[in-house]
């Protein structure tokens, strides 16, 4: 049922995060809903984004500044992996997970809660100190279970 759940929200994503797009009364309805009833249900992770900064004050506080996703990163740089959350309203904070890992090594492995909001920013500032492809694997850590939400490939020259 979580993976349904977390399926719909993450496929609902896009069109509710484009600006100027309304959604159908459908889909509003099912973010409500997730958002009032969904306790227990877990956080959907609805964005992820690579920042050269994060946004620290005014209408874009804590948004990303400087998206580069996509972009190749020189060894040695930082960058902030910025990610957007929804947790079901009263949900107690849940506890995610982000592993850094590069050839299908995990070279580091951080911790972020994320508290039942509607739209819950947090992000992590990291040190790509080698070459190659690295993977960002972000996941649910239920206590019982790890559920894998999402991944971003950061390309490191």
């Amino acid at each position: 049922m979580r993976a349904i759940v977390l399926g719909l929200m993450l496929g609902l994503a896009p069109v509710v995060a484009l600006a100027g797009d309304k959604p159908t009364a459908e889909e509003a309805k099912k973010v409500l809903d997730f958002y009032y009833h969904g306790k227990g249900m877990g956080a959907v992770l609805v964005d992820t984004k690579v920042c050269r900064d994060i946004q620290r004050e005014g209408d874009e506080k804590s948004e990303c500044a400087g998206d580069i996703t996509g972009q190749t990163i020189k060894k040695g740089d930082s960058a902030y992996v910025w990610m957007a959350y929804m947790a079901p309203n009263g949900e107690e904070a849940q506890k995610m997970i982000v592993q850094f890992e590069l050839n299908g090594v995990a070279r580091s492995v951080k911790e972020v809660q994320i508290p039942g909001q509607l739209r819950a920013r947090t992000w992590l500032k990291y040190t790509f100190d080698k070459v190659g492809t690295w993977k960002v694997k972000i996941i649910h850590d239920t206590g019982s279970s790890a559920d894998l939400l999402g991944t971003r490939d950061i390309t490191v020259e």
